[in-house]
């Protein structure tokens, strides 16, 4: 009985760790204990012998057991480590599934697809859908504890015994049951809880503490990472990065923008770079302009333009690049992507002679992000169908837009009253043929309190 109450001890210390640091958790959930007479029952229902080991837990611990826990987003997990998020045990006497079957429903075709699964007796589950199994084909008393993957049909050897299994997950802060959270530790002999990145990851876990701005604010370095891997730059954090020297702040993020290699990252450094230094970083943005060779992704040298040139000159060096590189078939999501950020009138000004269907594949949302006016609205819906239509969608986006962010920043200059503005609506509804329009202008006057 001592194993047992380890195993409880040290699952309700991580359990409170996670707790303490703002982590969600489901807490641990344990079913009655198993009789021998169960055990005896369910094994001959499966035909199958259980492990020894796992009557153990199931007769002195529980017939079912569960909890979870993800980690809360402001806690920094190491970058070698970046697709560990969570953790989680869990097993059920009553779900204990004989494989065999399910194998003989997944052959398909002639194709023997599932064929690891034969031999194969379910004891648990992961959250995307693979199996945590016994081995029943091995000659012993104990059985081996497998994991299938159900996409690539493969087996993976975890560990030795249910509770040589528990043991070795327990160690590693029992991450989470999907493969790619546990891959880092596996070698041919299942999960290694000595191998360097098992030590690495154990240290990690044993002082990690969720970080805070107030952690972080006073170190560059440190503050910079937080934006990063939290993928938000919110004021508090803006305003603590520019009382570091500019000069050093800015090489140091050269070097992490040249150090990043998903465009998520980069983008992040991209926008401390504009929205912290701005315009001192404006020779710097123009080199990436004269440059003979792309030296980085368009989107961001578009975006760091919106942030740190002034917005004629910006404007005219995205509206060049974009016409020069479609050669005039320029998509509504490119435009977004290199316009969006300039929340200028003129980039309207530009769409004018750009918009094409179908409009809602950018070309709405930009028309949003540029800061339309009623002048805007009342010009597009006389030109033609597709800068009407732009303008039908802009607004239910609009709509859809303000309602999904509370903090949502985007007004509109020259709204009539509200009664005028309806009956513009209701008009511009009456003149729609299509019934996807006509229920978009539907849903706009629905909601005509959020114009105003």
């Amino acid at each position: 009985m001592k194993d047992v109450t380890l195993f409880l001890s040290k699952w309700k210390q991580i359990i409170q760790k996670l707790e303490n640091n703002n982590g969600k958790v489901h807490p641990i959930e344990i079913g009655k204990k198993a009789t021998i007479q169960e055990i005896e029952a369910k094994e001959k229902e499966l035909g199958y012998q259980l492990p020894p080991s796992y009557k153990y837990i199931l007769n002195n611990l529980g017939s079912s057991l569960s909890f979870y826990y993800s980690f809360s987003e402001d806690t920094i997990i190491p970058s070698e480590f970046n697709e560990i998020f969570s953790g989680e045990i869990n097993w059920n006497i009553d779900f204990l599934q004989d494989l065999n079957m399910l194998a003989d429903e997944l052959m398909e075709d002639g194709e023997d697809y599932g064929a690891t699964l034969r031999g194969k007796l379910e004891f648990s589950h992961a959250g995307n859908g693979d199996i945590y199994a016994f081995d029943m084909s091995v000659e012993s008393d104990e059985k081996p504890v497998v994991y299938w993957e159900h996409e690539e049909d493969t087996v993976t050897y975890i560990a030795d015994s249910f509770i040589d299994y528990l043991l070795r997950i327990t160690e590693l802060g029992c991450i989470g049951s999907e493969k790619w959270q546990f891959e880092y530790f596996l070698s041919d002999t299942g999960l290694d809880t000595t191998n360097t990145a098992a030590a690495k990851w154990k240290h990690w876990f044993e002082s990690f503490s969720e970080t805070t701005l107030d952690d972080v604010k006073n170190n560059m370095e440190q503050l910079i990472a937080f934006a990063v891997y939290r993928d938000k730059l919110d004021e508090e954090s803006i305003d603590f990065l520019r009382k570091f020297s500019r000069n050093e702040l800015f090489d140091y993020l050269l070097e992490e923008l040249d150090k990043k290699e998903s465009f998520k990252d980069q983008k992040m450094i991209c926008e401390v770079i504009g929205k912290v230094l701005g315009n001192y970083a404006d020779s710097w943005v123009r080199s990436l302009w004269e440059a003979k060779q792309d030296i980085m992704d368009s989107r961001l040298r578009s975006f760091l333009t919106s942030m740190c040139l002034s917005k004629d000159e910006g404007l005219t060096l995205v509206f060049n690049f974009l016409e020069q590189e479609s050669n005039k078939k320029i998509t509504g999501y490119d435009a977004l992507s290199h316009l969006g950020d300039f929340h200028s009138r003129d980039v309207i000004l530009w769409m004018e002679n750009h918009v094409k269907f179908p409009v809602t594949e950018g070309w709405d949302e930009l028309f949003v992000r540029s800061n339309f006016s009623r002048d805007d609205i009342e010009r597009w819906t006389s030109l033609d169908e597709r800068h009407e239509v732009t303008v039908i969608h802009a607004l239910e986006k609009y709509v859809y837009m303000k309602v999904a962010n509370n903090k949502f920043f985007y007004g509109i200059s020259g709204l009539p009253s509200k009664s005028d503005f309806i009956d513009f609506l209701a008009k511009l509804q009456a003149k729609q043929v299509l019934k996807k329009r006509i229920l978009s202008l539907e849903y706009v006057i629905q909601n005509i309190n959020i114009f105003y």
